[in-house]
């Protein structure tokens, strides 16, 4: 269940993605929390002034993917991430799980699913490459990447709290099940034996 999970929520960050990048991104109004992206400097009108004095600016798909990872993981508790070999910003570095996983990416595998802990919680996580197109190349070309070069890695990490909480409550439901049962088989035989004894006793005596 918490594999079909992950897939689901990676189902549609890859689609968002794959929307945001066949638009070349997408423009957003400039706030507190979407600065202008320093890594598209150099493209043409990353940012633009519309004609009623709003200040937007272009944001890419990993800008857009990492903002809506943050927005349902304070809402539902599931963890994204995008991460490289070779991030851009510190904050997308790999772990040592990502790290090995991207390595294996780069030799052939496709996905990787594990149950790992973070935080002192286990979490199931999910991880999948992602491979480059032609609409990463205006944030990513000056690294050195081609287009189908393994980039990266997008991973989702489903907490499992809740499912282990629902594991203990069906386990404890069949223990008491099958303990009633076990009661009720056990009392059954005692009474059909004594009745059976007892009737043959009446037998003996006959």
């Amino acid at each position: 269940m918490a594999q079909r999970e992950a897939a689901a929520h990676f189902n549609v960050d890859w689609s968002s993605r794959l929307w945001a990048t066949s638009h070349g991104g997408v423009y957003v109004p400039v706030s507190e929390k979407t600065e202008p992206n320093p890594f598209l400097k150099n493209v043409p009108e990353r940012d633009i002034l519309t004609p009623s004095g709003r200040h937007l600016t272009l944001m890419n798909p990993a800008y857009m993917i990492r903002q809506m990872m943050e927005h349902y993981s304070e809402l539902y508790g599931v963890l994204g991430r995008i991460t490289s070999l070779k991030p851009l910003r510190d904050e997308t570095s790999p772990d040592d799980w990502e790290k090995s996983v991207l390595i294996s990416f780069e030799q052939g595998a496709r996905e990787a699913g594990e149950v790992v802990e973070v935080k002192g919680r286990p979490f199931y996580r999910l991880m999948k490459p992602l491979v480059t197109e032609r609409g990463c190349l205006k944030c990513h070309g000056s690294q050195g990447y081609e287009v189908g070069d393994i980039r990266g890695g997008l991973s989702v990490s489903v907490p499992l709290d809740p499912y282990l909480a629902a594991q203990k409550k069906e386990i404890l439901t069949h223990s008491v099940s099958f303990s009633i049962l076990w009661v009720l088989g056990l009392s059954g035989i005692f009474f059909f034996g004594r009745r059976l004894k007892s009737h043959a006793e009446e037998q003996q005596k006959t």
